[in-house]
Formats: structure tokens, C-alpha cells, sequence
């Protein structure tokens, strides 16, 4: 059976919109205004301290966003214990400093870092049209997932979206050692595609740094997620890489 490599965040799992709600109803309870600018501004906040943070580039956490790392396991990450309380303290840092900009009281940074992570767990859920995508998908061929981030947390997106049973192996840049972007996760996918006598189809994905490079790197075909069916320009376009706006309405030429 063929292969297909399929992306987890914002091309299975809604990541960019369940972020803005829970966003929109952390600000909500502090009763600060949650419209779509405040909330532009938080983010901002939200990538610029994560930017800036001394353990952004401490192995996993090289590929977490900066809104990931606010509702990461506060326990049991694999992580060093050092690294899980800089965490905790970063998460209430960024809380106070999105109140302080928004005229609210920083005071609240702990309850609202507490209130992100629950929001935002509550808030996991798959992509429209997955679920039959998915169905469609797995009659044909074998579906990995490939993802970057910290294991603990990309294990628990597929465990609580009921992923893991439709999945025939999970490639996090986590437990590999480096992003999907390097060429050595291509390595190591050939790898694995040549111990098992398996063919590569089709790398699905949403990110042209991330899923498009993997593709490039391995030398397989690619299927752009794009938001709302449109492409950034500079975006690859070719015989090789396919545009849509969902899994479900990607064209698949996978060849085999």
C-alpha cells in the first residue's frame, strides 16, 4: 500500500482559528474588549516574547509557535523540569504583558494563563471535512502524519481527535531531532519508506517552509492546504505541488 504524509496542525487539527477563540475568551473574561485588532495584538505579544525567549531554540521547542507554548504540558513534558517552570512563568509574563498594553490590570496574568490552557484544550477539534477525508483516504493507501513539535503535546492532539487508530505511523520533529524543513527528516522518511517497500504519493500540508520543503526534500509531490483556496504569492506552483483549500478538496495525483 502507497503512502501518504499528512501534516497535523492546521491541516488535520484546527490550530490558527481555535487559538484566536480561545484568545477571544480569555480577553473576554478579564473583561477587557475582544474584538479581531485586540486580538491581533495579543498574538503579536504572543510571538514577539516567544521570540525572545531563552529556551526557544532548546531542542522540541525549535518548531513550537509562541501560542503553542502557552498551553504545552506543564508536567510530564519530557522536557527538564527548569525548562517546564520557565514555561509557567512565561505563560503569565505574556498575560501581564498583553494586559499592560491593553490598558487592562496585569494582575489577572495568572488566571488568564490557567483559563488560555483550558480554552484552548477544550477548543481541539478537527479541521471540517477531515473525518470523511480521512475515510477516503485510508482505502488506499498508508497515512502518516509528520509534524513538528514537542512529542508529548503532538501525541495528545492525535489521542483526543481520535486520530491515532486511522494512522499508520507518526513522524514528530520532536523524536526525529530535527524540523520537517531539514533535509534529514527526508533522510529519515526514505529511510523508513525503503524498510517497509513503501511508495511515497503525496506530502499534504499547509506550510510552504515545513510540508513544501519536506516534499523538495525528498523529491515527492506535494499538496498545498491553502487558506480560504488562496496561495501567498511566491508560493510553488508547478507539476509537482497541487493547491486547495481542505483535505477533502485537495486534488490527489498521487500516482498509484
Amino acid at each position: 500500500m502507497n503512502v501518504l504524509i499528512l501534516d497535523l496542525d492546521d491541516t488535520l487539527v484546527d490550530d490558527t482559528l481555535a487559538t484566536r477563540e480561545s484568545v477571544v475568551q480569555v480577553l473576554a473574561s478579564a473583561g477587557m474588549a475582544a474584538d479581531a485588532t485586540t486580538v491581533d495584538q495579543a498574538l503579536s505579544h504572543i510571538r514577539k516574547m516567544w521570540s525572545r525567549h531563552p529556551h526557544r531554540h532548546t531542542g522540541p521547542l525549535t518548531s513550537v509557535s509562541g501560542w503553542e507554548a502557552l498551553w504545552l504540558p506543564r508536567r510530564g513534558s519530557g522536557l527538564p523540569a527548569t525548562v517546564e517552570a520557565s514555561l509557567d512563568m512565561h505563560a503569565i509574563q505574556v498575560w501581564a504583558t498583553i494586559m499592560e498594553s491593553l490598558g487592562g490590570n496585569p494582575d489577572q496574568a495568572i488566571t488568564m494563563a490557567r483559563d488560555f490552557r483550558t480554552c484552548r484544550r477544550r477548543a481541539l477539534r478537527l479541521l471540517p471535512d477531515v473525518d470523511s477525508g480521512m475515510e477516503m483516504l485510508g482505502r488506499k493507501h498508508s497515512i502518516w502524519v509528520a509534524t513538528n513539535g514537542l512529542p508529548a503535546q503532538q501525541h495528545m492532539k492525535i489521542a483526543a481527535t481520535g486520530l491515532k487508530p486511522l494512522l499508520d505511523r507518526i513522524l514528530i520533529s520532536g523524536e526525529i531531532g530535527v524540523t520537517k524543513a531539514d533535509p534529514r527528516f527526508a533522510a529519515a522518511v526514505g529511510r523508513l519508506l525503503r524498510q517497509d517497500g513503501q511508495q511515497l504519493c503525496l506530502v499534504v500540508g499547509d506550510s510552504t517552509t515545513q510540508d513544501l520543503r519536506l516534499a523538495d526534500n525528498g523529491g515527492w509531490p506535494a499538496a498545498h492546504i491553502c487558506p480560504e483556496g488562496e496561495c501567498a504569492a511566491g508560493t510553488p506552483h508547478g507539476p509537482a505541488v497541487h493547491h486547495g483549500p481542505s483535505l477533502a478538496q485537495v486534488r490527489m495525483r498521487c500516482d498509484c
